[in-house]
């Protein structure tokens, strides 16, 4: 019996190439991860945190609730996480070191596998109807200053009560708002670049106004319209919020 060896043909060589380049982009586009990583509760008791921080390759939270390692891993405003109550109360220590090439911008993606593996979180997004906060501005027109790096502004020391302030854009205004108001804040001012804001107001706790020293301050609703022109509304919206649908409460071991 004749036998033979048929060449691959050009169609085939062609083929193969092709899913061997499919094989290495799918693995390039492999979530990346975190060489090293320690999750550890935080049963201290003490009121201090330090919020979530990256910098060259290193990234650390102390004593900060699920909520907030959530909030930085998927981009959304902390009032716009629903889930079992333990997520916004019981506290946490976060270290963990990148590659170093890896930059901020990947950081969601992490953060989100890391805590899917810490504490078997699985969650959802969906559209829900909820009471919101418009931020739009108040009449006589927004009182903030363009920020301007060469010419940064004087900031006013205060004796009393809250302050928020920094350099931002309205969208990052109002999810700084959103995390004293409890309530979600959509930013409708149609305003864009970045702005210095600071507001010091009265806190709305009974407890904690009876220790501030400016007992004379606005609340947060009246101090963002008379010091940044700006106005909070009330209202009925659908928006997108993060579901949690499981997580468990101690995470798993480093």
């Amino acid at each position: 019996m004749l036998t033979y060896h048929e060449r691959p043909s050009s169609v085939t060589v062609a083929c193969f190439v092709v899913a061997a380049a499919t094989a290495s982009l799918a693995l390039k586009a492999q979530a990346p991860k975190f060489d090293v990583a320690s999750v550890k509760p935080n049963r201290s008791g003490s009121p201090r945190s330090f919020a979530p921080s990256y910098r060259n390759g290193k990234f650390t939270a102390e004593n900060v609730t699920l909520k907030t390692l959530l909030q930085v891993a998927y981009d959304i405003q902390i009032s716009r996480i629903v889930g079992p109550d333990w997520i916004g109360v019981d506290r946490f220590d976060l270290a963990a070191k990148a590659p170093e090439e890896l930059t901020a911008n990947l950081l969601g993606p992490m953060l989100q596998l890391l805590l899917k593996e810490r504490f078997q979180l699985t969650v959802h997004r969906e559209i829900q109807e909820a009471l919101v906060y418009d931020l739009v501005a108040a009449k006589g027109g927004v009182k903030l200053r363009a920020f301007d790096r060469e010419h940064p502004p004087v900031v006013a020391h205060y004796t009393g009560g809250a302050i928020i302030s920094g350099n931002a854009s309205m969208s990052e205004i109002a999810d700084a708002l959103a995390r004293h108001v409890g309530r979600p804040v959509l930013d409708k001012t149609g305003m864009d670049g970045k702005f210095f804001y600071t507001v010091n107001y009265a806190p709305l706790s009974a407890q904690a106004a009876d220790n501030a020293v400016g007992s004379d301050l606005p609340d947060l609703f009246a101090a963002v319209q008379q010091q940044m022109g700006l106005k909070l509304e009330s209202k009925k919206e659908s928006i997108e919020v993060l579901i949690v649908d499981q997580a468990a409460r101690v995470p798993t071991d480093n």
